[in-house]
């Protein structure tokens, strides 16, 4: 629980312990660990969040939405994520989306799609979508550069993939 002393009182964390609400949860948490962040694109970091969640209609992927750059981004583990009362299959799939030190982006990538776990798939998928979407932000010719290089040969290989498998199914 130290980790979460950084961001919230006892008595707050008493209260998400119990919380039934997880995307509720998971937005309080966000909130607060991410206060003032800001993104590369200079979004702030829960706008974007948020934009990545609502992109999804169930609880669970919305959550998963939520907090897959938590363990990245802040000292959060998923010991942490457990002890505050997300389901274990939650903290699995913010744990497979979480980029390990060292991987490459190519890497982290192809160990999402190996997994083979749908809701991180579909997570990560709607992740590169907001990340590619400049719509509302102003933004600098080397962050379009990192869409071009980064973003789309990604998003294409998480697509490609998605696609094969749903014509597998038909």
């Amino acid at each position: 629980m130290d980790n979460w002393l950084k961001y919230f009182t006892k008595e707050e964390l008493a209260g998400f312990m119990n919380a039934e609400n997880l995307y509720g949860k998971a937005y309080l948490i966000c909130e607060r660990v991410f206060q003032g962040m800001k993104r590369k694109s200079g979004m702030p970091y829960l706008k974007y969040l948020v934009s990545v969640a609502d992109k999804f209609s169930d609880e669970k992927s919305k959550v998963i939405a939520l907090l897959h750059n938590i363990m990245k981004e802040t000292n959060i583990t998923a010991y942490d994520l457990s002890n505050i009362g997300f389901p274990s299959d939650i903290v699995k799939t913010v744990v497979l989306m979480t980029r390990k030190n060292g991987e490459s982006y190519d890497e982290f990538i192809n160990r999402i799609i190996n997994s083979q776990n749908d809701q991180a798939l579909q997570v990560k998928k709607a992740d590169i979508e907001q990340s590619m979407n400049v719509d509302d932000i102003e933004v600098t010719d080397d962050y379009l550069n990192r869409i071009e290089v980064k973003y789309k040969p990604q998003y294409e290989k998480i697509v490609g993939y998605l696609d094969n498998l749903e014509g597998e199914a038909k």
